[in-house]
């Protein structure tokens, strides 16, 4: 085990290993805090250094505003009745999961119902969402829909829905970016088009990108906003100009794909965004210690992760 900075990696991991390490409250929350407060307690409400230890409750009163907190305060395992071993279990599980984990599997697998399953996996998509910075250089930009085939739906709810075969009312278009040799970030979005589609390119793409598209109307004149816009033309198979392509990032939407019918078999809207961060923050931290870093991100980043 080798230690950098504050935090401790641990090598060759495994589900074993994780319960060994972690299966007691005390063993968690003494991790929790070497990463949270590496030079000891901070109060959580007014920053004060003036921290009195709570005998046996692993909670800390701070004598200068007289708030009651512990380290979880403001993560997603704030407030939680479960054993934080079991949360520590989940989290390796999730993303150690190539192709995802289902509710139903997770509640087997750390021995809670379905419905706390998926309460714990809800939370946790939530800590993997976000990723900084403006993607450079050269980025692939492509646009997906995600929903299942409309040979399995029932007449009266495609009836109700006022869907017709052929068309892509009953699927949820999703917007891609993808930096070469970089991270990728995807996004559900409300309509396909240029209104939707531009305002986020413009975010999160760097002006000085070259952006590679497909010959979607949505995409026209970005050479006005960055310094080269490629547009491929699939309708005549060329799928490649060059060094520019969208190969790597159709690859990621098979990804996406084969984990929806693989394991979760079927998405609603709402959530649909949860299980795309999941993916994309797998990609995007491909062989790192994805445990370590998801445990660091949720006690750093609890801000946002506190108003679920």
């Amino acid at each position: 085990m080798a230690k950098i900075g504050y935090i401790m990696i641990m090598e060759q991991q495994s589900i074993l290993s994780i319960t060994q390490r972690f299966g007691t409250q005390e063993a968690c929350i003494s991790y929790l805090e070497s990463i949270r407060w590496p030079d000891g307690p901070v109060c959580t409400n007014c920053g004060s250094h003036h921290i009195h230890n709570r005998k046996d409750s692993h909670r800390y009163l701070c004598r200068d505003c007289n708030h009651s907190f512990s380290v979880t305060v403001g993560t997603i395992m704030h407030a939680s009745k479960l054993p934080l071993p079991k949360w520590f279990a989940a989290i390796f599980l999730i993303v150690n999961a190539k192709k995802g984990i289902s509710s139903l599997q997770l509640s087997r697998d750390i021995n809670v119902n379905k419905n706390t399953a998926w309460y714990m996996q809800k939370r946790i998509r939530k800590a993997m969402s976000g990723s900084d910075g403006l993607l450079k250089g050269i980025v692939e930009v492509d646009e997906s829909y995600l929903g299942g085939s409309m040979t399995n739906m029932r007449k009266s709810y495609k009836k109700e829905l006022g869907i017709y075969p052929g068309g892509m009312e009953h699927k949820k278009p999703v917007l891609g970016m993808m930096q070469r040799k970089g991270s990728v970030k995807v996004m559900v979005i409300d309509k396909a088009d240029a209104k939707t589609i531009r305002p986020l390119l413009d975010r999160h793409i760097d002006a000085s990108s070259e952006v590679v598209t497909d010959g979607f109307g949505a995409y026209r004149m970005l050479h006005r906003t960055h310094a080269k816009h490629i547009t491929l033309n699939h309708s005549k198979n060329i799928m490649t100009a060059g060094k520019y392509n969208t190969s790597r990032l159709d690859s990621f939407w098979t990804t996406i794909k084969r984990a929806i019918v693989g394991q979760y078999h079927r998405v609603s809207p709402e959530h649909l965004q949860g299980y795309l961060d999941e993916i994309a923050f797998k990609f995007n931290n491909k062989g790192k210690d994805l445990f370590n870093l998801l445990i660091c991100k949720i006690i750093q980043g609890r801000n946002e992760i506190a108003t679920l």
